[in-house]
């Protein structure tokens, strides 16, 4: 029984364990210095180019070791990816434009395509990146039996897309004030509703493939190496579930992170870099 519980319980605690170090890791930068933030980035960029090494010398087997490095490794290029983002490395051509800009007071009078090409120009640069950096992990994996780098980027890269479409159209629980300044003109394409039509559909189809993934693990049991890919994957995507039910639900802002808290306004985090 005891061997049972451990066999379920390390991928749980693997996948808890990368999920919240790293989201946790990229939410210390915000609001520090802008020397600390670049020296955070340099050290995120190291990490992931370990990870394609670790890609790379993974995807010959799905032993049970290879299967964690591969997914690790996926892990830590999406986070490097997310860093890239919320970290003002690669945005899109709106980024730095400010809070105060006549035109930004004017986007919450924006409807349908229009709004959503204006919330699009403020990220593209990151989207392109994100594609390609997933086209390089397919096309080193695509070959091999071990491909569960690129199954745990997509699997994140989709959670987190649907996440932003749906605070987009509008959620519960989504603070401005927690992200960096330079991110904190997108409040202007923001609403907030209760729920949107689009969050039922994207819970269900994550929920779906999530059961699914579980399935196989209970029908071949979690010692396989396959088995603990989609074990592994199967709890992140959960996660993201868990993440979504986090922007409509009435929860408390200190479930987020490590303990997140509203951020200095632009003008003392200027203060600060200079």
């Amino acid at each position: 029984m005891m061997g049972t519980l451990l066999l379920w319980a390390v991928p749980l605690l693997f996948v808890l364990f990368l999920w919240w170090f790293s989201s946790g890791l990229i939410m210390t930068l915000y609001g520090r210095s802008q020397r600390t933030i670049r020296w955070g980035f340099v050290g995120a960029t190291l990490l992931s180019l370990f990870a394609f090494v670790g890609l790379i010398e993974s995807r010959h087997s799905q032993e049970p070791f290879n299967v964690y490095l591969a997914f690790a490794c996926g892990t830590i290029l999406w986070g490097w990816l997310l860093a890239s983002y919320y970290l003002g490395f690669i945005t899109g051509p709106l980024h730095k434009t400010s809070i105060h800009d006549p035109a930004v007071q004017n986007w919450h009078k924006l409807r349908g395509w229009p709004r959503f090409w204006v919330a699009l120009r403020t990220c593209i640069y990151h989207e392109v990146l994100t594609l390609a950096v997933i086209m390089l992990v397919a096309a080193l994996t695509w070959s091999y039996p071990n491909r569960w780098a690129l199954w745990t980027l997509l699997s994140l890269w989709i959670m987190h897309s649907s996440g932003k479409l749906n605070v987009f159209l509008g959620v519960r629980n989504f603070h401005i004030e927690f992200l960096p300044s330079d991110l904190r003109y997108l409040g202007a394409l923001l609403t907030r509703k209760t729920v949107n039509l689009l969050f039922p559909f994207s819970v269900l189809a994550a929920s779906i493939v999530a059961l699914y993934f579980f399935y196989r693990v209970l029908s071949t049991g979690p010692i396989e190496g396959e088995s603990i890919g989609f074990l592994l994957v199967g709890l992140m995507i959960s996660l993201g579930v868990l993440e979504h039910w986090l922007l409509v639900l009435p929860v408390p802002a200190t479930l987020w992170g490590w303990g997140v808290r509203a951020l200095p306004e632009p003008k003392a985090v200027e203060a600060e870099s200079s």
